[in-house]
């Protein structure tokens, strides 16, 4: 479907952000002058980045990169759970934190009010299902909040994270793969050049609004320390040994 024949919702926050402190930011943006002042103050702070824009595909896989990160803090807990030992209860709370704060409060946010709703005529099926994972999503997290804050050495308490880590793990591992491999780039080909440029400066500067010129950097920092806490924090420990394999 081309972008002539696909009819255009307007950028108006949706049912995602009413849900989040975000609408506050959202709620007083307009398409025209409003938006591009939003924008010029935008580039007044960052001049490099108002020359060439992040698309809204590629801000939101650089959300997902937080999201993958975090998953793996998720992961190393649960294998450690099933291995007898103990993950520090700081470090999956500090994830869950993460994950309920920036991933489910922001990013799915802007998903559910500007991504989705374009998105839903093409794939309607696969929209239905990701609306119905991120409510799942944020059930899991808050559970995994309550049980990451009682005493882990209790049999029960760790078997009920256990689960749940795995659950939360399984679901977004193949969630943020099919919004990468198919939701994001529809949404270049569902929507007019022009749209889709404002639609990169609304996300631009619902970014700085809501996180500051050094969010995003600080959000790394905030998962980098997870990480130490957790023994993953060196990416060249994971590289293996170099490999010579057989010949025939």
């Amino acid at each position: 479907m081309t972008p002539d024949t696909q009819p255009q919702p307007p950028l108006a926050p949706g049912r995602g952000l009413d849900r989040r402190a975000l609408i506050g930011v959202g709620a007083g943006l307009v398409l025209g002058a409003g938006l591009n002042q939003a924008g010029d103050a935008v580039a007044a702070s960052s001049p490099s980045e108002a020359r060439q824009p992040p698309s809204p595909g590629e801000m939101l896989m650089s959300e997902h990169g937080v999201l993958k990160r975090l998953l793996l803090v998720y992961q190393t807990a649960s294998e450690q759970l099933a291995a007898g030992r103990t993950p520090p209860a700081a470090a999956i709370a500090g994830s869950a934190e993460l994950i309920r704060d920036y991933i489910e409060g922001f990013h799915e946010g802007l998903e559910e009010a500007y991504v989705f709703p374009r998105v839903q005529p093409v794939h309607p099926t696969t929209i239905h299902t990701l609306l119905v994972q991120h409510d799942r999503g944020r059930h899991l997290t808050a559970a995994i909040s309550i049980v990451a804050g009682q005493s882990l050495k209790e049999p029960a308490t760790r078997a009920a994270l256990h689960r749940y880590l795995d659950l939360f793990v399984a679901m977004y591992s193949r969630h943020e793969a099919w919004e990468d491999t198919v939701v994001f780039p529809t949404i270049r080909e569902v929507m007019r050049p022009r749209t889709f440029d404002e639609l990169a400066e609304r996300f631009r500067y619902l970014e700085h609004a809501q996180y500051g010129d050094s969010g995003f950097a600080h959000l790394l920092d905030r998962v980098g320390g997870i990480e130490r806490q957790m023994g993953i924090g060196e990416l060249a420990a994971f590289t293996p040994p170099e490999i010579n394999p057989p010949y025939g």
